[in-house]
């Protein structure tokens, strides 16, 4: 698997942690038959408990990271192909890609910003919408609710404008002609090709795919 950050979204007006929830009997057993979990810890849980829901506000950060951490990065990706669960939209783009943008954001020195593009970039735990911490952070989960991806929407736009607008202040001359050619000549595809701005359109790209059945923004970092 590649160092890339990917978007997912329920469609049936429901949250990550209530998914998780209405799942976890099957995830449970699919845990059993297919013996992919290796992380002993989360192991020992799912062989003791069959109650996640019940559970939920005793258990450790770490353990309720992990296994959200499992459910959408194997059980999800493996068993729910046709995204009845979650689904995988938006550009799936390497973590590189940001690095440009996230020091735009940095600059801002607006910390409601800053907090909202690293729940994201970097991962929120659904234990306490902090910081992700999972046993392995192999895959971390990032999550922002439907206020608060329409706040940042509106935070990137007011202090960068759109993704029209983004492309003609911050691309330089080179990066516009280079995919004016790549466009000439039929592919989108250009290695290297980052423009500064490019993280803050790839995440305005995926929150302008969303409508009011999407309650949250998920994110997978790898």
């Amino acid at each position: 698997m590649g160092q890339r950050i990917s978007y997912f979204k329920n469609n049936n007006a429901k949250r990550l942690k209530d998914l998780i929830f209405e799942n976890f009997t099957s995830f449970r057993q699919w845990s059993f038959d297919t013996k992919i979990i290796d992380n002993d810890k989360l192991k020992d849980y799912l062989n003791e408990s069959a109650d996640f829901k019940k559970d939920f506000d005793m258990l450790d950060k770490k353990m309720i990271d992990e296994l959200t951490s499992e459910f959408i990065g194997y059980y999800c990706d493996v068993t729910d192909q046709e995204g009845k669960i979650l689904e995988f939209f938006g550009p799936a783009m390497s973590k590189w890609r940001y690095s440009r943008s996230e020091e735009m954001v940095k600059t801002t020195q607006d910390e409601e910003f800053i907090s909202l593009w690293n729940f994201l970039m970097k991962g929120r735990s659904l234990k306490d919408n902090h910081d992700f911490d999972s046993f392995t952070n192999d895959f971390a989960i990032g999550f922002l609710t439907e206020s608060e991806y329409k706040l940042l929407k509106e935070k990137i736009e007011t202090h960068f404008g759109n993704i029209e607008t983004m492309r003609k202040n911050y691309w330089t001359d080179k990066e516009k002609k280079d995919l004016e050619n790549a466009i000439a000549n039929g592919s989108y595809s250009l290695t290297g090709h980052n423009p500064k701005s490019s993280g803050l359109e790839y995440v305005l790209t995926a929150i302008n795919e969303l409508n009011d059945y999407n309650k949250e923004l998920i994110t997978g970092i790898e």
